[in-house]
């Protein structure tokens, strides 16, 4: 986005805080009308059970989304809903919606997909069109709703969205001996070169730091993740139409899975690795309590990282920015084709990802939004002071990480993971050959990764 379309947004946001007043009694008028709107198509008649949606944990700062679901039964005491949360373990979700779908239980109304989910189970004929007739899809950001159109049909829309970013400890001024960065040069790291180099110069300068960025690492799909975000950050093609990286020979792949494992191994000083070598066993919490327990100055983590990373008994600062090669993360919500109640449950998607929700999902729950608004709020409210920044003292304010949130979201970024069939069988099939291998400081050898994963894809 160019610096006069941003400035253009944030007049407008203006003229609106101006014009509109108190943001809360807006919202309370618009969570009004959604519950008061008249559907486009008549509900059935749920009888004495409720909508049931199957989705991921409520990891939000205070359970947003269960609070969203109440809101819902308060607005329509004849169409409850119910949530499910499943285990915080992507691939046990995934088995529990995959079973649900595949068994075509009609008692699960609405399922919450990660968005490399979504093309399998529409290919298998699990999802509701949401496009007769079509929703409103005004005010979301392209690349998480693009994400639940397949071959032309959209299936889902965006709960919320995900994208690597990169923490760092900030200071007024970069000072390598205590591992702080300006935001100057922070903002300057684009590429894992980069990221390489300044990590190397704080090792050097700071021997407290056991090494350079804490990742996720462990064989789940926080590596392929991770891993993909590392290719993707040192210039590996990806296929414009599956987002597919060619492991075959002579795979451009094979330089920078060598510079990972150097990464990894290669000591910058005695005892101390650019990627922290404790990362191949940490999942997303791990890695965080080593940044917060000042192991490492950087850490990749996601953008709810920063509601615990505002504690106050932090003794540093923090600054987040993209993280280079940040891939898209995320939730996204489906009608199953197999539900007696389409209609109710699609009316219930259209509120969980309406525009109110939106905000108070980014505003209460922590989580990145899928819509434009909640990011020029914020950004507005900051550049005007009309309201302090969210710290650890108030606990609440506009998040002061919208900016770099929203860059990473639309931005050269965020690059995306494969789109195919059986994503969760490719992604186990790709951790499974390479992880091993980085565990043992092996040299990565590709000879027959691709068949592997082509294997994963088809079934085999």
């Amino acid at each position: 986005m160019t610096e006069k379309q941003r400035q253009w947004r944030l007049d407008r946001r203006t003229l609106l805080e101006t014009a509109g007043g108190c943001a809360a009694a807006a919202l309370a008028f618009v969570a009004y009308r959604l519950g008061a709107h008249t559907p486009a198509r008549e509900w059935e008649d749920l009888g004495n059970r409720p909508l049931q949606v199957l989705a991921h944990r409520d990891d939000t700062a205070n359970g947003q989304r269960r609070l969203l679901i109440e809101q819902w039964n308060a607005a329509h005491p004849g169409h409850p809903a119910e949530m499910i949360e499943l285990p915080p373990i992507a691939d046990l979700q995934y088995s529990a919606i995959h079973s649900a779908l595949q068994a075509e239980n009609e008692h699960v109304d609405v399922v919450d997909l990660d968005v490399v989910w979504i093309a399998e189970f529409a290919a298998a004929g699990h999802l509701e069109t949401l496009d007769d007739p079509d929703p409103d899809t005004r005010g979301f950001l392209e690349r998480p709703l693009e994400s639940g159109r397949i071959d032309g049909r959209l299936v889902a829309l965006p709960f919320n969205t995900n994208v690597g970013m990169l923490y760092y400890r900030k200071g007024a001024e970069s000072d390598y001996a205590t591992g702080a960065l300006s935001a100057k040069e922070a903002e300057s790291i684009r590429d894992w070169d980069g990221l390489r180099g300044t990590a190397r110069w704080i090792l050097e300068a700071n021997d407290a730091f056991d090494g350079g960025i804490a990742m996720q690492l462990a064989s789940y799909e926080g590596f392929t993740v991770n891993v993909w975000e590392y290719l993707l950050a040192n210039g590996v093609a990806v296929d414009g139409s599956t987002g597919m990286i060619d492991f075959g020979e002579d795979s451009e792949a094979v330089r920078p899975l060598e510079d990972l494992a150097d990464d990894l191994h290669g000591e910058v000083r005695e005892g101390a690795t650019v990627i922290l070598q404790d990362s191949l066993q940490f999942n997303e919490d791990d890695a965080l309590a080593a940044f917060q327990l000042g192991r490492t100055p950087f850490l990749r983590h996601w953008p709810q990282a920063i509601r615990a990373l505002q504690a106050c008994d932090l003794d540093f600062e923090v600054g987040v920015v993209p993280m280079p090669g940040g891939v898209l993360g995320g939730g996204s919500l489906a009608v199953s084709a197999h539900s007696k109640r389409r209609n109710a449950s699609r009316a219930l998607v259209e509120f969980l990802t309406g525009p109110t929700s939106a905000q108070l999902l980014f505003e209460r729950g922590g989580f990145a939004a899928a819509r434009e608004e909640p990011y020029f709020d914020a950004i507005a409210q900051m550049r005007l002071g009309a309201a302090p920044e969210a710290s650890c003292e108030t606990g609440g304010g506009p998040r002061f990480e919208a900016e770099p949130l929203h860059d990473a979201l639309t931005g050269e970024g965020p690059g995306r993971r494969p789109a195919v069939n059986r994503y969760t069988q490719f992604s186990r099939a790709f951790r499974d050959a390479l992880h091993p291998q980085l565990v043992s400081n092996a040299v990565p050898d590709l000879q027959g990764l691709q068949a592997r994963l082509d294997a994963a894809i088809e079934g085999k």
